[in-house]
């Protein structure tokens, strides 16, 4: 019999880091080129695009998917490069009502890009919980007004470091040094912006210095108004990996891997 429960035991540890194992190789993946001279302008004639995180499907909708209306009401493609200072990222998006952020909206219910970020490729990608170089940024499009926000909410207070939710009330930027440029397209827009890697560190959290062959978790999600009047009741979002738990679980994000 103890035997049996012996080896009853190593059989299940076996099969929890398979799982585990199994779960980081199913997460979809992108590249993060070198950048090379990216000019903030709306356009992507200075990206590599041949590694982008696509949004397009009906099973990538995390939020109303009755009220989402196909590939062309909203839909989007994801690019990524970086040097030591940035993360360069590039969004082509389709969407029929760009620019729809309305500030009597709660942040997360405007129109919106949401970026999902670990600065440690150390942690675990099958971790269930929020640590302490885990971050949620909110890119607003609100035309002429681009504010940011970083929510940090789901990391436990002794995990934040310190490092607390700020823009959440929406109205203002929360980035130093966030440029971003935009350009409508006939489908769209183009939407670019450079995120100071100090974005996420303190006094306590170290600045991360990006290096060649570094796999950080990311994922990245869009939030679409068709009708922008105050009271929307229903805003479909859609996410490259995961369901709607991505917001406390990045065991359901993606990654990508810097070149």
């Amino acid at each position: 019999m103890k035997f049996k429960n012996l080896f009853a035991g190593a059989l299940a540890s076996a099969m929890l880091l398979s799982g585990a194992s199994a779960l980081a190789e199913e997460r979809p993946n992108i590249v993060c080129h070198k950048a090379d001279a990216i000019t903030i302008d709306g356009s992507l004639e200075d990206w590599n695009l041949d590694s982008p995180a696509v949004v397009k499907d009906a099973a990538q909708v995390i939020r109303d998917l009755s009220f989402w209306q196909g590939e062309n009401d909203c839909s989007m493609k994801v690019y990524a490069a970086y040097d030591a200072e940035n993360l360069y990222l590039a969004f082509d998006i389709t969407e029929d009502t760009p620019y729809g952020a309305i500030e009597m909206l709660p942040i997360d219910g405007e129109d919106n890009l949401k970026v999902y970020i670990s600065t440690d490729p150390a942690a675990d990608p099958a971790r269930t919980a929020y640590g302490t170089n885990d971050f949620l940024v909110y890119l607003i499009m609100d035309e002429g007004y681009w504010d940011t926000a970083i929510d940090r909410s789901m990391v436990e207070k002794d995990l934040r470091q310190r490092f607390v939710s700020a823009g959440m009330d929406g109205g203002e930027s929360v980035i130093e040094g966030y440029v971003c440029g935009t350009q409508m397209t006939t489908t769209g827009f183009i939407f670019e912006c450079a995120i100071p890697w100090a974005t996420f560190s303190n006094k306590n959290i170290p600045v991360y210095t990006p290096a060649s062959g570094d796999t950080l978790s990311v994922n990245f999600a869009i939030t679409d108004i068709s009708y922008p009047c105050p009271g929307t009741e229903y805003i479909p979002q859609m996410a490259w990996s995961g369901t709607s738990a991505i917001n406390t679980n990045p065991s359901e994000w993606g990654s990508m891997t810097l070149e």
